[in-house]
C-alpha cells in the first residue's frame, strides 16, 4: 500500500507541477522518490516561440534550465563485477536511430535504465543512442555528471559524430549538453534553436515518474532554454549533405569559327 501511495504521490506531484509552470513559471522540483528531491526544472514565465513565425506549442512546458538529474556512473564500483557485462547492458535498451523522428516514436514516455547505477536518467537515455548508433557507451569523462560529456569530447564523437560548441550549429538529432551548478542535462534537439530555445526529447526532464523505485521520470519533449548550452553532438548521419553546386553556365554559340 505504501508503493503505491508513493507512486500515485508522485504522479501527482509531477502534474500539478506543470499546472503551477504553466500558470506562473515558478522553480519547482518534479521528480520525487523517498522524499528526495532529484532534479531541479526552473520553468519559464512564459511558452517559448518554436518557430521564426512567433507559433506557440501548447502541449510542452518551457524549461529554462535543468540541474541535478543527470547522474551517470562510468563504471559500476562493486567488486567482482565485470566492467564488460556493464557496459553491454547498456545496449540491451530496444531503440530505434535511424532517424531523430524514429528516436523520438521508438522512445517517448519510456523509463530507459540503460544498466545505469542512477536509474532513469538523462545520461541513460543517451547511452541508450550511443550503443544503437555508434556501438560504444558514453563517457562522462569521470566526472558522473551530465555536463561532464563535454571534456572528453573525442572520445565521445569518434567517427560517429560531429562535435559542436556553437547553438547556431544546434540541427535536428543534435544531442546539447547543458552546464547546471551540479549535474547539468542532455537531450535531442528536434529542431534548430528558434529565439533562444530548442525543443528536445530528453529524459528525467519533467516527465511521468518511473514506477518500481528506479528513480528518474520518462522521456518527454519540452521546450529548453540554450543559455546553458556547453557543447553538442551531431551523428553523422543526420548531418543533410551539402548540395551540388550549379554547373556553370555554358558561353552561347555564336555560330562564329
Amino acid at each position: 500500500m505504501k508503493k503505491h501511495s508513493n507512486t500515485l504521490r508522485d504522479s501527482i506531484v509531477a502534474a500539478i507541477s506543470l499546472i503551477l509552470a504553466g500558470a506562473v513559471g515558478i522553480t519547482i522540483a518534479v521528480n520525487i522518490n523517498n522524499g528526495k528531491i532529484k532534479v531541479k526544472i526552473d520553468y519559464a514565465a512564459e511558452p517559448a516561440m518554436i518557430s521564426a513565425e512567433g507559433k506557440y506549442s501548447d502541449d510542452v512546458p518551457t524549461i529554462d534550465s535543468i540541474d541535478g538529474g543527470g547522474k551517470f556512473q562510468d563504471m559500476i564500483n562493486v567488486d567482482g563485477a565485470d566492467p564488460e557485462l556493464y557496459y553491454e547492458l547498456g545496449s540491451m535498451e530496444q531503440v530505434n536511430t535511424t532517424s531523430p523522428e524514429a528516436f523520438r516514436d521508438s522512445t517517448l514516455g519510456r523509463c530507459i535504465v540503460a544498466n545505469n547505477y542512477f536509474g532513469a536518467q538523462c545520461v541513460s537515455l543517451a547511452r541508450a543512442f550511443w550503443w544503437d548508433y555508434a556501438g560504444f557507451d558514453v563517457s562522462t569523462c569521470g566526472t558522473g555528471l551530465a555536463k561532464g560529456m563535454m571534456n572528453c569530447a573525442e572520445e565521445n564523437a569518434k567517427d560517429k559524430f560531429q562535435v559542436i560548441w556553437n547553438t547556431d550549429e544546434i540541427i535536428n538529432g543534435t544531442w546539447i549538453v547543458l552546464d547546471g551548478q551540479t549535474t547539468g542535462h542532455i537531450c535531442m534537439a528536434l529542431g534548430s534553436v528558434q529565439n533562444g530555445y530548442v525543443q528536445c526529447l530528453g529524459e528525467n526532464q519533467g516527465g511521468i515518474p518511473c514506477e518500481g523505485g528506479i528513480g528518474g521520470a520518462g522521456t518527454n519533449i519540452i521546450n529548453i532554454s540554450v543559455r546553458d548550452f556547453i557543447g553538442g553532438y551531431i551523428p553523422i548521419t543526420y548531418i543533410p549533405p551539402e548540395p551540388e553546386p550549379e554547373p556553370e553556365p555554358l558561353a552561347p554559340d555564336t555560330g562564329r569559327q
